[in-house]
């Protein structure tokens, strides 16, 4: 069977540091039909050399250009700019298994009725990036247990409750990309979280296959978007009541409880 192309959408702020570790870590990828679309979202760094010396490696790695818009118009632009049957998202800090595309695109393949396949994630310290952890204080990620395969009013249920897989985690049929649209550029934060609800709202089938080698690496400990706490509870705010129409019964009380609980911890934040 003829490898699939797969677009990997790479949003890049500020993190030219980081920059050289994702690519070389792209490179070393066991797929090789892929295109990688580099989105500049108006750094201030040096981003643009660093993306240009890997164009000149590697003619599968393509540059795109933005005055700043944020992570997910970023998100977008490299969407309207790829060409894959299927896309990876990643963020310019963190990595992939090496066989994660092969085996991820392999299982899309051969189960056309899936949309979005997902396995697990790590964690790596910035200073030990050779140690994968199961948790950034190594316990295992409190959102586990919500990890499965559905669609339709089951992921709705599973997603109302936590966000439980990064946005490298699946490789996505562009055909549902298409069906639900772009990311929201409202959101500053929890953007990917409020997709897949969407996603779910358009009956997409997940599933979760946790096989070895289909993992992605998560980056902690360095400055990030995640320590803005204000604004991303401002998002969790906005993200539950979004959400609360679409469910029902004990799950739109449970939101109603989250979203009073952000609300509160908003409060005493000031």
């Amino acid at each position: 069977m003829t490898e699939k192309l797969v677009s990997i959408i790479i949003p890049c702020y500020n993190y030219a540091h980081y920059l050289p570790e994702t690519l070389n870590n792209i490179l070393e990828l066991t797929y090789a039909n892929w295109e990688c679309i580099l989105v500049n979202d108006g750094s201030k760094d040096n981003t643009e050399e660093v993306a240009r010396g890997f164009l000149a490696k590697d003619a599968r790695f393509r540059y795109v250009y933005q005055q700043n818009q944020g992570l997910s118009a970023a998100r977008n632009t490299g969407i309207t700019n790829s060409k894959g049957a299927y896309i990876q998202f990643l963020d310019a800090d963190d990595m992939l298994d090496k066989d994660k595309i092969a085996l991820q695109s392999k299982y899309l393949d051969e189960h056309p009725a899936v949309d979005i396949v997902y396995g697990d994630f790590r964690y790596f310290h910035t200073d030990d990036p050779a140690q994968k952890l199961r948790g950034r204080n190594k316990e295992e990620h409190p959102q586990d247990h919500l990890k499965g395969s559905g669609k339709g009013r089951e992921m709705l249920q599973r997603f109302s409750r936590d966000n439980f897989m990064p946005v490298s985690a699946p490789l996505v049929r562009r055909s549902i990309i298409d069906k639900t649209g772009l990311f929201d550029t409202g959101y500053t934060s929890y953007e990917d979280w409020q997709y897949w609800f969407r996603a779910s709202l358009n009956d997409a089938a997940f599933d979760y296959v946790p096989v070895k080698g289909t993992e992605t690496y998560i980056r902690f400990g360095h400055a990030s978007m995640m320590g803005n706490t204000p604004k991303m509870v401002a998002n969790g705010i906005r993200l539950r009541k979004f959400m609360m129409p679409y469910l029902h019964g004990r799950l739109k009380l449970y939101n109603r409880y989250r979203l009073l609980k952000l609300q509160l911890r908003t409060l005493f934040k000031k």
